[in-house]
């Protein structure tokens, strides 16, 4: 993706295949809650957040796949590290690239799945913008263990 990155939010539900996610609504990275039972204003990696993710995790992007009669794309994902949750070997969403960057094979991307739904609510790719996401998320763990989402 060359330098820099760029972030896409998302909400909504998907299947079970390979954790499939199909997003279909933006929303703002500060405001996970849409679907995942939250107050707005719970920024993405923050100790809350974390606390009520089923999966915060990154990887490298392996195929970009145009979806039928959509204007969207199957992104399929080699998870690298999860940070929250359990996860598979690899996941696979669905975007609206529209006005965003497309992704393509071998981007780095960092995703976070809300509790209730299969949709991710944020996107990011990139290794510039993941490696701050990566800081946070990291300090923010031990805190996230002692709390309860409600």
């Amino acid at each position: 993706m060359g330098t820099g990155g760029w972030l896409v939010t998302q909400g909504g539900t998907a299947s079970n295949d390979e954790a499939a996610v199909a997003p279909d609504s933006a929303a703002g990275k500060e405001a996970y809650g849409q679907d995942g039972g939250q107050d707005g204003g719970v920024a993405f990696g923050s100790p809350r957040y974390l606390a009520c993710a089923r999966l915060v995790a990154e990887g490298t992007v392996t195929a970009v796949e145009p979806v039928a009669d959509a204007d969207r794309e199957r992104v399929t994902l080699e998870v690298t590290r999860a940070y929250k949750g359990r996860s598979t070997d690899r996941i696979t969403f669905v975007l609206e690239p529209a006005g965003q960057p497309r992704l393509r094979g071998g981007d780095r991307v960092m995703v976070g799945l809300p509790r209730a739904g299969d949709r991710p609510d944020t996107v990011i790719a990139g290794e510039e913008d993941i490696a701050p996401e990566r800081a946070r998320i990291t300090a923010g763990l031990p805190e996230s263990r002692t709390l309860t989402c409600d």
